[in-house]
């Protein structure tokens, strides 16, 4: 029997989803789309208008015309821990007990009862006498709201996760790869070695701090900026437009100094002399990842192969329709979606 899901990719700014069916082997995307929140529906992560989103999803579901009933949601935030953590090796059932005392102490945010974090894990690595794992936590009345619209829109909610950490499943083959998503809010940098994580980052720069200084550069509204940024390439954005260029420069710097501030970080861990001898690739997903002039950029100051998911032929998934013009976008809610059918 086939299964379909839908991966949901929810940001302050919008709603990104992925229809994707398995028939045996196969794994078909059969329907990509995204709609526009209502502003002030989320931010900072946290749902201020559940209603708001409910009906955009559900306008969503309707207009893309999406059947899958089981949903797959991804969540980005700040009130969202990711660490890594080592303990002495031991059985799944004596690890689930160590970590109801252990998490606490780990997640990045207050706790004053156990019961109000909400976590998973998985094991990254494991040796006869160690193993680490991956600890995701965040809390859990943080949660709430999102479950409340994801079931108020008619889908059944299978599974919160954490879209980064699904980017490495979308391309054939393992590889050590840095992938770079650009969303609304924040850069997010995850790095991965043939599977194994390594570190995940969150920079506060995103798709919007680039258009507010498209906005100041080129004295224009939003829209304007918006469509200079699906129309024009980088060089163009930094070079021209009689107005004042210094946000539009600064975020610039901001984002690829984050990105070789992170892979540095992990080049000392792994001892290594230069970023190509620890990485094959950089991968860039979210909403400028397809911009005119940003990898090859990027490329030149990390010294590595960088390409967009664009530019990806070797990925898990076919397609039943042509991919769209800014497909990289996509990312997260394909990652969700795969994660879905593989269940």
């Amino acid at each position: 029997m086939a299964r379909k899901v839908v991966g949901l990719d929810i940001d302050h700014f919008s709603i990104r989803a992925a229809e994707v069916i398995r028939k045996g082997r196969t794994k078909v995307v059969t329907k990509l789309g995204s709609i526009p929140l209502p502003e002030g529906a989320i931010v900072d992560g946290k749902i201020l208008n559940v209603q708001g989103v409910t009906l955009a999803l559900e306008r969503l579901l309707v207009e893309q015309g999406i059947s899958a009933n089981s949903a797959i949601l991804g969540l980005r935030s700040s009130w969202i821990t990711v660490k890594t953590h080592r303990l002495p090796n031991m059985g799944k059932r004596e690890l689930d007990k160590a970590l109801e005392f252990e998490v606490p102490e780990l997640v990045s945010f207050p706790v004053q009862n156990p019961e109000d974090v909400s976590y998973d894990y998985f094991i990254n690595w494991q040796t006869d006498t160690e193993l680490e794992i991956v600890l995701v936590a965040c809390p859990r009345q943080y949660l709430t709201p999102y479950i409340e619209a994801i079931k108020a829109s008619g889908l059944s909610l299978e599974v919160i996760d954490l879209p980064a950490l699904g980017w490495a499943d979308l391309i054939t083959g393992e590889a050590r790869r840095a992938f770079v998503e650009i969303s609304e809010e924040q850069t997010t940098i995850q790095v991965a070695f043939n599977g194994s994580f390594k570190v995940l980052r969150v920079v506060p720069v995103g798709t919007g701090h680039f258009r507010e200084g498209i906005m100041e550069a080129f004295e224009c509204g939003p829209e304007e900026a918006k469509n200079l940024c699906m129309h024009r390439n980088l060089d163009y954005l930094l070079i021209e437009g009689q107005g004042n260029k210094r946000v539009i420069r600064a975020t610039v710097q901001q984002f690829v100094g984050s990105v070789l501030q992170t892979l540095d970080f992990v080049r000392a861990q792994e001892r290594a002399t230069k970023f190509s001898t620890m990485l094959d690739e950089v991968i860039l997903l979210g909403d400028l990842a397809d911009l005119t002039g940003l990898t090859a950029m990027l490329e030149e100051e990390v010294d590595l192969p960088v390409r967009s998911l664009k530019q990806i032929e070797d990925l898990q998934v076919d397609f039943d329709f042509l991919r769209p013009g800014r497909f990289s976008r996509y990312g997260s809610a394909l990652a969700l979606g795969l994660r879905g059918v593989d269940k």
